[in-house]
């Protein structure tokens, strides 16, 4: 072997560490490989099932573009009749619309609800004191105007009307059209009493100056609104009737004498409309701003030998309360805008109590003040207690308005006073019971019957017993239930 030369061998050796090095730098510059891991997993969100919206149109317009108008300057009968609408809507097609004041700047599509400043609000002209209603579709609006509580029976027209439960293009005429609540067969009924309320005891309206505070400004005794209108004879065996035997009648479908609760001539139990309807597995109230062994309420709810035994009328009614459960709410005589808001839940949050039975309810509701201020001649006082009553009859009526099988009718058992129109204004011309005729104002299926006609009281129950299905109630030896051929 030879040996290379000195230089060759060196440059041999540095082109060897240069190899050497860059091999060495490659593997410094590889980059990290990371461990494989699982993707993330995302926890899903629970949510609320929501109702399908439908495909709903009112003359063409999406549903759901639109709101809903209410004026804050009119009165709560609108607010809750523009919440039912909303409600309503929501339920059926799962669009929840906008809720909002006519202060507001105008939405480009419109429900106006009520009397508002809405131009489109000045061009409906429901008739005056009528349950009569009118609608309206003009450009990207609809209207729907009725006078107070009417405006529920408005609300409930349109919904059933117009807002089916499935897709729709709902058609609403483009003029004003008149129309009158939906009523169907009455299988709840509501007795609205006015003691010692005469035809000119409503007619006070026309007189006083109606600054009542706890009122909503009404210019007429709400009973002017219903659309069956008669009078009813009120003597009792005793002649000129007194609260108890009045109160029997009513209940009771007999005549008796004065001072006897719940019973005939003989002192024999008679059975009432309230024991009537617990019966037939109805709920069932009693109710008024008399204490509740008053001689109104106790006709309803007792039986006893003399309206002033108040032990025996309270034994009589817990009796009723355990066999029907029977509600006995009394003593409401209050006057304040706050006493008269309890007054009105009270009996809102009984009548949805009693709602809830499928098979109806029956409730008696007393004002018993307008007789009281009545025996005192005090006609300021009388007119405060028919303000209140007509604010029960409102409610009652909105309600109706909103149940349409809810059969209404406001009497009186007597009148109290003698009142008389003298030169243009009314006076009182005794301190005692009149033997005048009462009115009585209807509202519901069937209440034709009672329209136009003078009538014995005790043919009202008997003709409400026989609607509930039994035609023998009371005493039907003179007279009987009326009929559409009654005279």
């Amino acid at each position: 072997m030879t040996n290379k030369p000195f230089f060759v061998r060196f440059l041999s050796l540095i082109f060897a560490l240069c190899l050497m090095a860059a091999f060495l730098s490659g593997c410094a510059e590889q980059p990290e490989v990371l461990p494989e891991t699982e993707p993330t997993q995302t926890e899903p969100t629970e949510t609320e099932p929501t109702q399908p919206q439908a495909q709903a149109f009112l003359n063409g317009d999406p549903l759901g573009a639109f709101s809903i108008v209410y004026s804050e300057a009119d009165h709560d009968y609108a607010k809750r009749a523009a919440e039912y609408l909303q409600a309503q809507i929501l339920e059926r097609t799962g669009l929840e619309l906008p809720l909002i004041r006519d202060t507001d700047p105008i939405a480009d599509y419109e429900i106006v609800v009520g009397e508002t400043s809405r131009e489109i609000s000045s061009r409906l002209t429901p008739p005056e004191r009528s349950t009569h209603f009118a609608i309206l579709a003009e450009d990207n609006q609809i209207a729907l105007e009725g006078e107070y509580f009417v405006i529920a029976a408005a609300a409930y027209y349109f919904i059933e009307s117009y807002v089916p439960k499935a897709d729709f293009d709902a058609r609403i005429p483009m003029s004003v059209t008149i129309h009158e609540p939906i009523v169907e067969e009455a299988d709840s009924y509501i007795f609205l009493i006015g003691d010692g309320m005469g035809v000119n005891t409503t007619r006070l309206f026309e007189i006083m100056d109606n600054t009542v505070d706890y009122g909503d400004g009404e210019a007429c005794f709400y009973g002017y609104y219903l659309p069956y209108q008669g009078f009813s004879r009120t003597a009792s065996l005793s002649g000129v009737t007194d609260s108890a035997a009045g109160g029997t009648a009513l209940a009771c479908g007999i005549k008796t004498v004065n001072y006897y609760v719940g019973q005939d001539e003989n002192h024999n139990a008679v059975q009432s409309l309230t024991e009537l309807a617990g019966d037939f597995e109805m709920s069932t109230a009693v109710m008024s701003t008399e204490t509740e062994t008053g001689a109104t309420p106790g006709a309803f709810s007792a039986h006893a030998d003399d309206r002033d035994l108040s032990t025996d009328i309270l034994l009589s009614q817990q009796e009723l309360q355990k066999k029907y459960g029977t509600i006995i709410e009394c003593g409401f005589d209050f006057y304040t805008p706050n006493y008269m808001k309890w007054i009105e839940k009270t009996f809102l949050e009984t009548l949805d109590t009693l709602d809830d039975n499928e098979n109806g309810f029956f409730i008696m509701y007393e004002e018993a003040h307008t007789d009281k201020h009545g025996h005192n001649n005090d006609m300021d006082k009388a007119f405060q207690a028919l303000v209140r009553f007509d604010q029960v009859i409102a409610r009652a009526m909105e309600y109706a308005f909103y149940h349409p099988n809810t059969f209404v009718l406001i009497t009186a058992d007597h009148e109290t006073g003698g009142i008389t129109e003298e030169n243009g204004t009314f006076v009182y011309t005794t301190e005692e019971h009149t033997g005048a005729d009462v009115p009585v104002f209807v509202y519901g299926y069937g209440g034709e019957v009672f329209h136009g006609n003078t009538f014995e009281n005790i043919q009202i129950p008997q003709t409400v017993a026989l609607w509930l299905g039994e035609p023998a109630f009371g005493d039907q030896t003179q007279f009987g239930p009326l009929t559409s051929d009654a005279p």
